[in-house]
């Protein structure tokens, strides 16, 4: 199977198919040293980019080399990952032609808001690489937060309370 690096319009350098890929058939595996999530934490603090992919529970990651680090972000890929006795493999989600990017979903669970908006152009793209689960698990954490922080009293009104007991 025939693949190449090139600038792409969703992010920088992609990985496009010289030839056609069958649907369900395995591209590429996702390589890299494995190290924790607490070391690529520390590793990448201050980096805007990061070629992390979890592994298991999350608390080892791949930090990527290779080919597969190339593949980008899409709402609506051509991609999946699966993993496979510990190894994360990219797979054709449909058959994809010769001359095409590889994309799959990120389905990212951490991190900043800020860096993981989508620039897929896709007509489906909800505007972030984080899982639709994750995007409901923030959504709910930042509406309960809202709705702690409408149910407190002011400071000064406490303190004003406080004196007149």
């Amino acid at each position: 199977m025939g693949l190449i690096i090139r600038s792409s319009s969703i992010h920088a350098a992609g990985c496009y198919t010289t030839t056609p890929i069958r649907k369900g058939a395995r591209i590429v595996e996702y390589t890299g040293p494995r190290i924790t999530k607490e070391s690529a934490d520390a590793k990448y603090e201050n980096s805007p980019t990061t070629y992390l992919f979890g592994v298991g529970n999350g608390d080892m990651v791949i930090d990527g080399h290779g080919t597969a680090m190339f593949l980008n972000h899409s709402c609506d890929p051509n991609c999946e990952t699966r993993e496979i006795r510990g190894r994360i493999w990219i797979q054709a989600l449909r058959d994809i032609a010769a001359g095409e990017e590889l994309t799959y979903d990120y389905h990212l669970y951490d991190g900043d808001e800020d860096e993981a908006l989508c620039n897929c152009g896709q007509a489906a793209c909800r505007g972030t690489m984080y899982a639709p689960e994750e995007i409901a698990r923030r959504k709910k954490l930042a509406q309960k937060t809202a709705k702690k922080s409408r149910h407190r009293k002011p400071a000064a009104h406490r303190q004003k309370t406080k004196a007149h007991e």
